[in-house]
C-alpha cells in the first residue's frame, strides 16, 4: 500500500472437522468464549507488543497498541473470532462475517486489520514453502453493509463500481512469485457468500500478502471499509508426512489373522482409503484403495512391480508416493479433499508393472503397438456427488507408453469434493482389461515448469499408483 490512511482488513480463516495437520489452517484449536474474540488486547498499561497464533501449518502476526493516558488503542495484523452476528453495521461489525459463521459452518475465524501506522503488513506465514491450492472468501459485516447502504465515510455501490481483493505470493527470500485479484463487489452485485478462489497460480510459496483496494477512494485513501472474510485455506497433499524405512511401503496389512481391514491414511487436504484382506489358512492377501511407497526400483516386472513408479521415485526426486490399484471388482479409488475445492492438476506417470507389461507384453497382456492404448480418466464429484467434469490423459498411446512424471491440468473439473479415478485400455479379454490397472501420481497442486514435464528440483511430492485407485 502507498498510501497513506488506516486499512482494516477483516480475514475470516474458519475451519471444518479435519484436523489441522492435515493440510489446512484449522483456527478450533482456538480457545474463545461464545460469541467473542481476541485481538492481541492486554490493556495493562502503555505499550506496543507484537504477538503471534498458529493453526496448522499458517501463524498470523498481531500488533496491538494501548495509551493508558489517553485510553486510546489500536491493533494491526490479526485477529481471532467467533462472533455470529450478521446485522451489526459500521465499526461494532469489524469482527464479524457476513454469512455469520464460516465456511462449512465451522466457528472459528481470523480477523485481520491493515493499518498503514501500524508495525507491518498482515501476512500469513506457511511453516515451509508449498502451493497453496485455494481459500474461500466472502465479505465482512462493515464492508458490505457500507457498500449496500453508503455510511458517512463511504458510497452506496452502484454499476461501475468495484471491491477487489489481492493476495501476492512471496517465496522464502521474500520474492514475489504472483498475484491474484478477487472482487469482493462488482457494481451492485456484493459477496455475500463463501467462494472459492484459486491461488494454485501464485506457485510455490512461504507466505501470503493481502490487500484492498477500490473505486471509491478520496483524498485519504480508499473509503470503503477494508475488510474481507478467508475460510478453508487449502495446501498441496504430500505424502512426505508418510513414514517408511528405505525402499518400502504400506498396503494396511499387519498380518494378524483371518479378516479385512478398512483404514484411511491423510496427506495434505485429501484422505485416501485402504482396504487389506487376509486369509490365514489359505495364506492369501489382497488390497485396494491406496497404498504408499518409497520403493526407487526401476527394473523389476510383473505383480513384484506394483508397488513401483517407473521413474524411480515422485516427481522433482521427491521420496514418497501413493498407490492406487484400480481392481475390476473393488470399489472405485477416491480422493476425499477436505472441502471443495479447485484441483490445479497433478503429475501422471506409470507403475513398473504395467509399462514393463505394454513394452513387453506378459502372460496376461499383449505387448503395445500402433493403435493401442492405455488410458486414465478422472472424474470430479461435488459435495452432492453431481459430477463437476472429467479429464483424460493417455498413458500409452500405441509404443508411446509414458515414463517420466506429465503434467495433467485438472482445472476443467471445477470446484470438487472427491476425485474419482478410471483405467481402460484396448486390450481387454472375457474377465475385462488384460493391461495391468495400474497409474503413478504425484504433486496434487504443484506448481509446474513453463513446459509441464518432469524437473528435477527437490521438492515434496505424492505420487499416487492406480492400482484400484487414483490419487
Amino acid at each position: 500500500m502507498k498510501k497513506v490512511m488506516i486499512v482494516w482488513i477483516c480475514l475470516c480463516f474458519a475451519t471444518g472437522a479435519l484436523a489441522a495437520d492435515n493440510g489446512k489452517s484449522n483456527l478450533e484449536n482456538l480457545g474463545l468464549p461464545p460469541e467473542s474474540f481476541w485481538n492481541g488486547s492486554e490493556l495493562d498499561g502503555s505499550y506496543d507488543a507484537n504477538d503471534t497464533f498458529t493453526s496448522g501449518s499458517v501463524t498470523l502476526i498481531n500488533y496491538y497498541s494501548y495509551d493508558a493516558d489517553f485510553i486510546f488503542s489500536s491493533w494491526g495484523g490479526f485477529a481471532y473470532s467467533n462472533i455470529v452476528d450478521m446485522l451489526t453495521e459500521g465499526l461494532d461489525g469489524q469482527y464479524h462475517a457476513i454469512t455469520g459463521k464460516g465456511e462449512g459452518d465451522s466457528e472459528n475465524y481470523v480477523v485481520g486489520y491493515y493499518n498503514t501506522y501500524a508495525q507491518g503488513l498482515p501476512v500469513a506465514t506457511l511453516e515451509a514453502p508449498q502451493v497453496v491450492s485455494g481459500a474461500y472468501f466472502t465479505n465482512s459485516n462493515y464492508a458490505y453493509y457500507s457498500m449496500l447502504s453508503g455510511d458517512g465515510f463511504a458510497k452506496q455501490f452502484e454499476a461501475g463500481d468495484w471491491f477487489k481483493l489481492t493476495i501476492t505470493g512471496k517465496d522464502a527470500d521474500g520474492v514475489e512469485t504472483g498475484t491474484v485479484a478477487f472482487l469482493l463487489a462488482d457494481g451492485t452485485d456484493i459477496v455475500n457468500a463463501w467462494t472459492w478462489v484459486d491461488l494454485s497460480p501464485l506457485g510455490e510459496v512461504n507466505s501470503l500478502e493481502f490487500a484492498l483496494s477500490s473505486s471509491d477512494s478520496g483524498a485519504f485513501g480508499m473509503n470503503t471499509p477494508a475488510y474481507f472474510c478467508m475460510d478453508t485455506v487449502g495446501v498441496d497433499a504430500d505424502f512426505e508426512n508418510l513414514q517408511l524405512s528405505l525402499d518400502s511401503y504400506w498396503n494396511g496389512s499387519d498380518l494378524e489373522g483371518s479378516y479385512t481391514a478398512t483404514d484411511i491414511f491423510v496427506s495434505g487436504m485429501a484422505t485416501y482409503n485402504n482396504v487389506f484382506s487376509y486369509d490365514a489358512v489359505y495364506q492369501y492377501n489382497s488390497w485396494e484403495g491406496f497404498a504408499y511407497s518409497n520403493v526407487t526400483d526401476t527394473i523389476t516386472d510383473g505383480l513384484d512391480g506394483q508397488y513401483m513408479a517407473i521413474p524411480g521415485s515422485g516427481a522433482k526426486n521427491s521420496e514418497t508416493y501413493a498407490i492406487a490399484y484400480c481392481g475390476a471388482y473393488a470399489s472405485t479409488p477416491t480422493a476425499i479433499l477436505d472441502a471443495e475445492s479447485s484441483v490445479s492438476g497433478m503429475y501422471i506417470t506409470n507403475t513398473n508393472y504395467a509399462y514393463y507389461s505394454m513394452l513387453n507384453g506378459d502372460g496376461f497382456a499383449k505387448k503395445f503397438e500402433a493403435g493401442d492404448w492405455f488410458k486414465l480418466t478422472i472424474t470430479g464429484k461435488d459435495e452432492g456427488d453431481q459430477e463437476t467434469g472429467i479429464v483424460e490423459f493417455l498413458l500409452a498411446d500405441g509404443t508411446d507408453i509414458v515414463d517420466t512424471w506429465t503434467w495433467v491440468d485438472l482445472s476443467a473439473l471445477g470446484t470438487v469434493k472427491n476425485l474419482e479415478f478410471a483405467l481402460s485400455s484396448n486390450d481387454n479379454g472375457a474377465f475385462g482389461m488384460n493391461t495391468p490397472a495400474y497409474f503413478a501420481m504425484d504433486s496434487i497442486n504443484d506448481p509446474v515448469d513453463d513446459d509441464h514435464g518432469d524437473n528435477d528440483n527437490d521438492n515434496d511430492s505424492t505420487c499416487f499408483i492406480g492400482s484400484l485407485g487414483l490419487h
